[in-house]
């Protein structure tokens, strides 16, 4: 891991006391019904919000799934045609064994494929805002759903919440681009847990930058540090996301870093 502070060069958290987190017991859906029925609250303002689209057809999820799941599917089956053209029947009851696993692995990738082609879900227009409450250190997250053709806009989802340790931190977890650029990497902007008991540090994923955007997410990290009074200091490699005191707390599974 990687400090960003010049005074600080361990690379395990700093050790402080440890606090437990309340339980959001409705609070999350009671603050998106005020904001929907009386307006924002005073205490209370966005912290970010993200913008996309899900739904409709995916072409590239498509052709791809469609495929490779019939490559998979169609290759026991060309044996098999294979193997009684060429007078040895007796191999086919044997390849039909073999070919399960080829047609269970093909029909998990064709059938969604085969699904979005003829059934796709429907298209919505998603936007999706963070909210934070200064007067109770909570965080909720809430989904506002409209449709693209007819602009109807639905009742918005509570997505869940969670209240602030005085311990959390803001941190950026990057991916760098794999090697022949098949994968074009990135970088986030994290709400991060130094004494997390989970399987994971990161609380919340608060925004989303290309690798190369390097000083444009820190200066959201410094951001989101200022506006929830949390330190920023920790920027690493999103291997670091995973806790293996919890995942692996004896030591024997063995990880191989990119």
């Amino acid at each position: 891991m990687d400090k960003i502070s010049a005074d600080s060069t361990s690379t395990t958290p700093v050790a402080r006391p440890s606090q437990e987190r309340k339980v959001d017991e409705g609070r999350s859906q009671q603050l998106m019904d005020t904001i929907e029925e009386s307006g924002v609250p005073n205490s209370v303002f966005l912290l970010t919000e993200d913008k996309n689209s899900r739904g409709g057809r995916q072409i590239g999820a498509i052709i791809v799934g469609g495929i490779f799941g019939s490559m998979f599917c169609l290759l026991p089956i060309g044996l098999m045609v294979v193997s009684v053209i060429g007078g040895a029947a007796m191999f086919v009851p044997c390849l039909g064994i073999i070919g399960i696993p080829f047609f269970w692995f093909g029909s998990r990738l064709a059938m969604p494929a085969f699904q979005n082609l003829t059934n796709p879900d429907p298209l919505e227009d998603v936007h999706t805002i963070h909210w934070f409450d200064e007067r109770h250190r909570f965080i909720a997250v809430v989904e506002h759903t409209s449709d693209p053709e007819t602009g109807q806009e639905f009742y918005p989802e509570s997505l869940g919440g969670l209240y602030l340790k005085s311990s959390d931190e803001i941190a950026i977890l990057y991916d760098p681009p794999s090697e022949g650029a098949m994968t074009p990497g990135n970088r986030r902007v994290c709400l991060w847990d130094p004494h997390s008991q989970e399987e994971s540090f990161v609380l919340l994923n608060l925004e989303w930058f290309p690798y190369h955007n390097e000083e444009e997410a820190r200066e959201r990290a410094r951001y989101f540090s200022r506006k929830l009074g949390l330190k920023f200091n920790l920027e690493a490699n999103d291997m670091a996301e995973m806790n293996m005191d919890v995942i692996n707390p004896e030591g024997k599974l063995m990880f191989i870093r990119r």
